[in-house]
């Protein structure tokens, strides 16, 4: 069988890893990988890949033909799918992170009635008239 796939190898068939695909289309992110070649009409494989890392095969001629239309600008890629793109750059380029407002949204009223229930037993315990006994006043 080694013959077999040394000759598949050499004819451009067989399958490669995502990381070998990552070294034969440098102009893509490595995140968009999947989704170029899905785009492009790329076979996969669902056997699982020789690193073990659970991700799917690329057929070799499918990924070698659609480096060449890549490189002719022919291939179906997102401008933010390209590593050399300014829309790749401004993503790796991290943004101080966003920070949302408090506001009293629906996802807050369960702890708002939870604080208004606390507020009223501490002031009706406060202004209760016979708050002078013990507890064991209250017992009785």
């Amino acid at each position: 069988m080694g013959a077999a796939d040394e000759r598949e190898r050499q004819d451009g068939e067989g399958w490669l890893t995502k990381a070998e695909v990552r070294e034969i289309w440098p102009q893509i992110r490595p995140i968009s990988i999947t989704a170029v070649a899905r785009a492009n009409s790329v076979r996969t494989s669902v056997a699982p890949s020789p690193d073990r890392s659970g991700e799917p095969t690329f057929h070799a001629a499918d990924v070698r033909h659609v480096a060449a239309r890549i490189a002719r600008g022919e291939a179906d890629v997102a401008p933010w799918q390209r590593a050399d793109s300014d829309a790749a750059h401004d993503d790796a380029t991290p943004a101080p992170p966003v920070r949302q407002p408090v506001g009293w949204g629906a996802e807050n009223v369960p702890g708002l009635i939870l604080l208004v229930i606390i507020v009223v037993l501490i002031l009706w315990g406060l202004t209760a008239p016979d708050n002078h006994g013990t507890v064991t006043d209250f017992v009785r």
